[in-house]
Order: C-alpha cells, then structure tokens, then sequence
C-alpha cells in the first residue's frame, strides 16, 4: 500500500504496536475488555511500563524480548506481545517466556520505569506477583479453530470444574485472523473484546473511522493516536519501512508453508493410511518452516537487517544466520 493510503497504522508492526499500546489510556481500555470477556472485573488505577528485555542464561547469551511489559498498582505483571510468524512449539514458548518474567522477580530489588537501578541476589521469601501473558497471533492455530481467544490457567484437572489451583500465572492467545473483516461482521461484534479485536486486527485497511469508539472511550483515544498522517515524517518513513518489510516477509512465508503443506500431503497419501497421512503432512509443514524462515533470514539480511532482528522474526539461531 502507497503512504496515501494509510488511514490508520496498524499494531501488527513492532513501530504500531508500541505507539498504540504505550499509551495508558489505549493499555487500560485494553485489558479491561480482555478480563470482563473471562467475567473478571479488572481495577486498573494506574500501570507503569517495565523494561522490556530480560536477560536469558548467559552461556548461551540469549536474550527475551517483549513488545510490552507493564505492571498494574496492585502488583501484576503483564507480557503483550504481538506476534506475527507462526512459531513451533508456541506454548513452550510462552511459558518460557512468562517463567522468565517470575525469575527475574527474585534477582530485581528496586526497579522505576524502565530502568533497574539495582539488580543482585538476595534473600528471597518468593513473594511472586502475578504475571499475565497476552500473545496477539497473527495466524491461526492449526486444532484450535473454536478457540479464537483462550485463557491458560493451572487448573485442577480432578475436579470436574477444572477449578484454577494457582492464580499466580497465566496466558492469553488471541488468534487475530479470526477478527479480520472477512471473517467477521460488524454486527456480530457484541462484546467490548469484540470492538478492541475486530480494529486491532483491520486498522491497516480501514478507510473510515475506528470502529465502535462510542461504546468504547478508549477506542476514541487509540483513533487519536493511530492516525498515520499525525505521525511525524520521521516516524512515518519509520512505519512504512517495518509495513513494507511485514508484507515481504508474509508473502514469502506463505508460499513457503504452501510448499510444506503440499509436501506432507504427497508423503502422506505414499503412505496410504491415515496416520501416515498426519505424520506426513505434520514432517512437510515442519520442513517448509524451516525452509521459509531461512529464505527470510537470508532476504533480510541482504537487506542489511540487524542480525538479533532476523532472530527475532525467524526464531533462527545468531550462529545460523552468520552462516547463509
């Protein structure tokens, strides 16, 4: 899409993202719709905004990052990370991700707004607060069709209302192709998580105003915000260059996992039975991942792309991507 035609900037780029949702307003109007879909009220006075990297084990010089981490007044801690590449083994991902924001709970003494001004072990009681991980895909989840959103709690799988036996962790997966124009109507959006989902989700081809803003205040302030002609040049030339990059990097992963799609079926249908057909397409759609995530690591690194960027798309290792 050329510049013009850009109503608003959509959060499916990292720029997008934190110009929306680093705003307080956008941020509690979020979460607040998020929870009252689970029937919890959530009183949100104030949040205040974390630093966003954690460190990872040192041997392996790994690195955590998030598109936004911030903590409510009454101690919560929440992960929201827009996703946009499908990734394998997603839910251990997760929990890694969310088990690093509890550790680091033990080793941070003192921390104001994004800086940790003192950082060491200590005697520690585990006094954990709460962590809340809220992952946006951009893709669907292969057997998860009826679950657009889901909440992933510990529960006590021997009771027959799978009553929650730690409140101290949980994650959000919220599938956002689901809430695309296409699939959904404006007239089947009933719940203020529905208004929230169906803009995040179209803001990049929307050509009228943000949708539902008068049910919803905060909605009015994320059309404030989002607008791409009230961007500065800069910040501009910045969002067109990550749109630009996202629409090259979709493609080429589409026809990447088209190929491994199509390579599982053959193999399955050699096999001539079913499970050999699920084995089948399960090795296809891995081998074509793999291969899509190299052919993009290698096109964005001959566009000059820093390498811990290319990791952070592709899930590929620092080592393998010195190697294309």
């Amino acid at each position: 899409m050329a510049k013009e035609d850009f109503l608003y900037i959509s959060p499916i780029t990292d720029f997008g993202f934190k110009k929306c949702f680093r705003d307080e307003i956008v941020m509690k109007g979020f979460l607040t719709a998020l929870f009252e879909y689970a029937g919890i009220k959530l009183n949100i006075v104030s949040l205040t905004y974390l630093n966003n990297e954690s460190d990872g084990d040192k041997e392996k010089s790994r690195r955590v990052i998030y598109d936004i981490k911030c903590k409510l007044d009454t101690g919560e801690e929440f992960i929201i990370e827009m996703q946009n590449e499908k990734q394998s083994f997603l839910d251990r991902r997760i929990t890694y991700y969310v088990a690093r924001s509890i550790s680091n709970q033990g080793d941070i003494i003192k921390q104001k707004g994004d800086t940790i001004t003192k950082r060491e072990k200590k005697k520690w009681d585990y006094n954990i607060n709460k962590v809340v991980g809220i992952f946006l895909l951009n893709f669907k989840i292969p057997g998860e069709e009826n679950h657009k959103v889901s909440r992933n709690c510990i529960v006590d799988v021997n009771s027959k209302k799978k009553e929650i036996t730690n409140d101290l962790v949980e994650y959000w997966k919220i599938q956002l192709p689901y809430f695309r124009k296409r699939k959904m109507k404006l007239e089947t959006c009933k719940t203020e998580l529905d208004y929230w989902l169906y803009n995040i989700a179209n803001m990049d081809k929307m050509k009228a105003s943000i949708q539902f803003m008068d049910k919803t205040p905060a909605l009015s302030r994320l059309g404030e915000i989002a607008r791409y002609h009230v961007l500065t040049r800069a910040e501009q030339e910045k969002y067109m260059k990550e749109y630009d990059d996202y629409v090259v990097l979709k493609d080429a992963m589409n026809v990447k996992y088209q190929e491994g799609a199509e390579k599982g079926e053959k193999r399955g249908e050699k096999r001539g039975f079913q499970k050999g057909m699920a084995q089948g397409m399960a090795q296809g759609i891995a081998q074509g991942e793999r291969e899509a995530h190299l052919s993009i690591a290698r096109q964005m690194k001959e566009h000059g792309m820093a390498v811990d960027l290319i990791v952070k798309f592709t899930g590929l290792s620092a080592e393998e991507i010195e190697q294309l």
